[in-house]
């Protein structure tokens, strides 16, 4: 299984897919042309940040369903910084795989595998984490998208945005995932 690559693309001032066959976890993006910061994304992952906990408690491998998107994930971990499962208050993030995601959740309740299950935990929206290394940390990092072609081929990789790609600019790039 392939775990790295890197390149370089010229940017368009539009949105530039680099098609990898795979979804990389993590994509760094740097301008040599001009020597500016770099963008990184963590692209593989997305947290999806949950309040209100139900008393069915959602873990690690349950398939979680958006009560009004129809949205699915398999949670890869999750992690409770406040409250119970037990007491129906526990709060924090699900952690999920971008290829385990179909639909896109919106602010809402959702539901694990638990028989009669309706409001397991109340999240806001998906999230994947990135930075541009000369500004703060920003929550999630427009300039960089997991990419999925075509439904039915193997077109996978990710999306330079096209604010990151500045027209007839070098960019450089590298994508990697864990084993």
């Amino acid at each position: 299984m392939e775990n790295f690559r890197s390149g370089a693309v010229v940017g368009n001032g539009a949105a530039i897919n680099i098609e990898l066959g795979w979804i990389p976890d993590v994509v760094e993006v740097y301008n040599a042309t001009d020597g500016t910061p770099t963008n990184k994304s963590w692209i593989g992952e997305y947290s999806i940040p949950f309040s209100s906990g139900g008393v069915n408690e959602i873990a690690v491998g349950d398939l979680i369903t958006g009560a009004t998107s129809g949205a699915t994930a398999r949670v890869k971990q999750v992690e409770v910084y406040s409250g119970t499962w037990a007491a129906g208050d526990a709060a924090g993030f699900f952690v999920v795989k971008g290829e385990d995601i179909v639909g896109t959740f919106a602010s809402e309740n959702v539901f694990g595998e638990a028989a009669g299950a309706t409001n397991d935990a109340t999240v806001t929206v998906q999230v994947v984490h990135g930075y541009d290394s000369d500004t703060e940390l920003a929550a999630d990092n427009a300039g960089i998208v997991p990419y999925v072609g075509v439904a039915g081929t193997n077109s996978k990789g990710f999306t330079i945005a096209s604010g990151l790609a500045t027209e007839a600019k070098l960019l450089r790039w590298t994508a990697q995932r864990n084993g």
